[in-house]
């Protein structure tokens, strides 16, 4: 009887050591579950982070190219072997306010040109654009206190949303003396 009560002892102390052990082991495998959790959500903030970040710089590039569009200069004046220009600025919805262009019916340069240029939208006050050729899309222009003598509009797209307000039209005549245009006075 006495070794049956030692081996029942010894059971008992196995299964109480393999209890704490489990228990132990438990203990652990949950704090390695806390820890891996917080692990997580530190690199769940850092992606979040990042991605905020990488949204903000994208925001800067693009203001950056929309920037360099509307300070893109004019091209040469050139001719395809069907006699076709190339495709010529984008000023679309630029502000340029105060530029002076002196193009090649004046004696300036060929490259002060707005041929097959988009300038829809674009904002034209105070500016002198002389002997410039504008074959361009002019619809929401608006020329206000302009200069464009000697510059043949020949091939402009002037619509009704196209303003021109106090502005010399090609041919010399103030566009407020004309019906507030120069959709008529396209050349000098």
């Amino acid at each position: 009887m006495k070794n049956v009560l030692i081996g029942f002892t010894l059971l008992l102390l196995t299964q109480t050591a393999f209890a704490q052990g489990i228990a132990q082991t438990v203990d652990q495998i949950e704090g390695d579950l806390l820890n891996l959790d917080s692990n997580v959500a530190t690199l769940e903030a850092v992606v979040n982070a990042q991605t905020a970040l990488i949204a903000d710089l994208t925001a800067v590039v693009d203001a950056l190219v929309e920037q360099q569009r509307c300070h893109t200069r004019p091209g040469d004046l050139q001719a395809d072997a069907d006699g076709n220009y190339a495709a010529g600025v984008d000023w679309r919805g630029c502000d340029k306010t105060g530029l002076q262009m002196w193009g090649p019916y004046v004696g300036g340069a060929t490259t002060e040109n707005l041929t097959n240029a988009d300038l829809r939208g674009a904002n034209f006050t105070l500016v002198s654009i002389i002997g410039v050729e504008f074959h361009a899309n002019l619809d929401g222009a608006i020329f206000k206190n302009a200069n464009l003598a000697y510059s043949s509009m020949e091939g402009a797209n002037i619509t009704a949303s196209t303003v021109f307000i106090n502005t010399w039209c090609p041919d010399g005549v103030n566009s407020d003396t004309v019906g507030g245009t120069c959709a008529n006075n396209r050349t000098p």
